[in-house]
């Protein structure tokens, strides 16, 4: 029997990366006969640096080319283990210099105490069987760190194989013009350095939209986010337009609540995988490199609004209009992504890679 350890930030109830296990996870059972694998989960206690007991280890959806993740494929290919990079992205806290066609015109190679994960990622890359990354932004950070493009694909995210949900009912929340809204924190470390100015630029632009007649439901993704919704929760104060929901739900049952909305204002970046998996339109507040990252991939940047940007406000309501006029393209770009990355990431699985 074949062993097969997925590498993943996983055990912490964060409803996105739980949910790349499950749909990695389901895609085994499609096509793994279960006698002959063992398909294993990295959850807290396993040791993710003893590759010893596994013939494949896959480096699976979320934010894992940085360092300590790199330390451990890295580990696994000079043991001689099969890899996989599914889906795997770059994070970092500087904001890239960007042309209008997405190029990144700064170098993101590591630099300083982290230079020597250059040559190791390189090395990884060219002996993985399988090199599909979240998004273009991600592929230019493997190219500029040294890499043979040739065994890299921008694969989309995991997220991307989310099932559409089933038709909306009439006379759902949509019809009242709810928005989704996710909210939550990073602890600051995000793009201008300060969540409070993000929750004060966003409550004047969720008041207007209540102003203009939408209704707002508040939701977290991830368990330490139920601080930050309340605190939002309060400072909008309309307690008959607004309403807050702090259950974290199962991906397929939030999907389904997603699905209702008139479009979602998401913090953290699945979120807006989910609203996507919806068909719901949504701007995304993109506090990383891997929100730009996930905003290209799917060539809907503009809906990718930073958080450093000083007329948050303002950006955030003309997105919300735009989308009142593009809502028809934008779910055409949902569906047009999804059927695209569902068959690169099912690569492996077709042809027998793990």
């Amino acid at each position: 029997m074949k062993r097969i350890l997925y590498v993943g930030w996983l055990g912490f109830n964060n409803v996105g990366d739980e949910l790349m296990w499950l749909l990695f996870r389901d895609l085994c059972r499609a096509y793994l006969p279960s006698k002959q694998y063992d398909v294993l989960p990295s959850i807290p206690g396993v040791d993710i640096h003893n590759t010893s007991p596994y013939d494949t280890i896959v480096l699976g959806g979320g934010s894992l080319l940085i360092p300590g993740y790199i330390d451990v494929v890295y580990k696994a290919v000079s043991a001689k283990k099969k890899v996989l990079i599914w889906g795997s992205g770059h994070d970092r806290a500087d904001f890239p210099k960007l042309d209008e066609a997405g190029v990144v015109r700064s170098n993101l190679a590591f630099t300083g105490e982290h230079r020597p994960n250059n040559e190791k990622l390189a090395e990884v890359v060219e002996q993985a069987v399988f090199c599909g990354v979240r998004g273009p932004l991600t592929y230019q950070f493997l190219d500029h760190i040294g890499n043979k493009m040739e065994h890299v694909m921008i694969s989309g995210d995991p997220g991307m194989l989310l099932p559409s949900p089933s038709p909306a009912p009439t006379g759902g929340l949509a019809n009242e013009r709810t928005i989704g809204v996710n909210w939550g924190t990073a602890y600051n470390r995000i793009y201008g350095g300060s969540e409070s100015r993000v929750e004060d630029q966003l409550v004047q632009a969720l008041q207007q939209l209540v102003r203009e007649g939408y209704k707002v439901h508040i939701f977290p993704v991830w368990g330490p986010d139920r601080d930050a919704c309340r605190s939002l929760y309060k400072k909008l104060g309309d307690t008959e337009k607004v309403t807050m929901d702090l259950e974290l739900y199962h991906h397929e049952d939030l999907i389904e609540r997603i699905r209702d909305y008139a479009l979602t204002i998401n913090f953290k970046l699945h979120a807006s995988y989910l609203s996507a998996a919806a068909g719901v339109p949504f701007v995304c507040l993109g506090y990383r490199f891997k929100s730009l990252d996930f905003g290209y991939s799917i060539d809907l940047p503009d809906y990718i609004v930073p958080t450093h940007d000083e007329k948050l406000t303002d950006t955030i309501l003309d997105r919300v209009s735009r989308i009142r006029q593009e809502s028809g393209s934008i779910q055409e770009c949902f569906v047009e992504h999804r059927e695209k990355y569902r068959a690169l990431l099912e690569i492996p699985f077709r042809e027998k890679l793990l």
